[in-house]
């Protein structure tokens, strides 16, 4: 028993040098052999910007999103390179959507060089270099994706696509080994400021005097629109375009115009204004006409609450 042991134990342990011994072999056969290079890494960047919504059309700082990927090698020592590429249907890199287009760069660094060329092979400005000894190793790279501030576009959803590149550079032709396609998704958060001059200091109310109702007038109130959507005001009169008298006596009716609409106050009244006017302001001119009253009016005040809602609607 003693013998069959021993012989047991030699056995497996030439077992165990044989297969070190292949694994060994296995790894110097990949370590030599040509160069072979793959590049992994994420699919998709959606934008979400400094408060979560999506890119700011007013917002000033820039913002990045980051895109990790990974370059593989095995073989013998080589040199790489990596180049972005709008995968869409014209030339420049932008996201489209409602309408207009959103520019985007992919940088190396939060500071550049982009990596972007509209050349197949890119230039020595936009090539992102890397090299590999021999051996089995990887690479990971992380790219930072902007879309730079200042630009004015309606709110809504942008999307596009972007190549990332990866040859391989022996000196002479590069040769391209592997491509990763990455989706890219931004919304554009609407926005809307409202302001005019009656309304002081950010006030809520105003009271607009319409003077002696004896005779016609009109009284207008302007306001100054900025958004990057489609703006819908709505005025909604407590007593239905009617001023009423304080002690009950017959009202007096008054006509509402936006700019120069005239628009029922019998319900709630809706007017959309469209905000494609270069630099996305515009003007909601509010006309409130007292047309001659015929008869008497009791002495006394007259008055309404009109309210105004603007909404950005995208």
């Amino acid at each position: 028993m003693k013998i069959l042991k021993s012989a047991t134990g030699v056995v497996f342990a030439a077992s165990a040098m044989a297969f070190g011994g292949i694994a060994q072999a296995q790894e110097e056969s990949l370590s030599n052999g040509p160069c072979e290079l793959e590049l992994t890494g994420d699919t998709s960047i959606e934008w979400r910007g400094l408060y979560g919504r999506g890119y700011e059309v007013t917002g000033q700082q820039q913002e990045f999103e980051t895109l990790g990927v990974t370059v593989r090698h095995q073989g013998e020592a080589c040199e790489y390179f990596l180049v972005a590429t709008p995968n869409s249907a014209g030339p420049d890199n932008v996201l489209l959507g409602a309408g207009d287009q959103l520019y985007w760069d992919l940088l190396s660094q939060t500071s550049g060089p982009s990596i972007v060329s509209q050349d197949f092979f890119g230039s020595l400005d936009t090539q992102l270099r890397g090299a590999f000894g021999p051996g089995i190793n990887g690479q990971p790279i992380m790219l930072y994706f902007t879309i730079p501030p200042g630009q004015f576009v309606r709110g809504g959803y942008y999307d596009g696509q972007l190549l990332v590149r990866l040859f391989r550079d022996d000196g002479a032709t590069p040769e391209l080994v592997s491509e990763l396609p990455v989706a890219l998704i931004a919304p554009v958060a609407s926005i809307l400021k409202v302001r005019a001059d009656e309304f002081v200091g950010g006030a809520r109310e105003a009271t607009i005097d319409l003077g002696d109702l004896t005779v016609p007038s009109t009284r207008t109130v302007n306001f100054d629109l900025v958004s990057n959507a489609t703006v819908e005001v709505s005025f909604d009169s407590r007593n239905g375009g009617l001023l009423a008298h304080e002690f009950g006596a017959p009202g007096v009716p008054y006509d509402l115009r936006l700019n120069g609409t005239q628009l029922s106050l019998e319900g709630l009244a809706r007017q959309r204004i469209d905000m494609a006017a270069p630099g996305a302001s515009s003007a909601a001119e509010v006309e409130i006409a007292i047309s001659q009253i015929p008869g008497r009016l009791a002495a006394g005040r007259y008055s309404d609450s009109l309210t105004i809602t603007f909404v950005a609607d995208p």
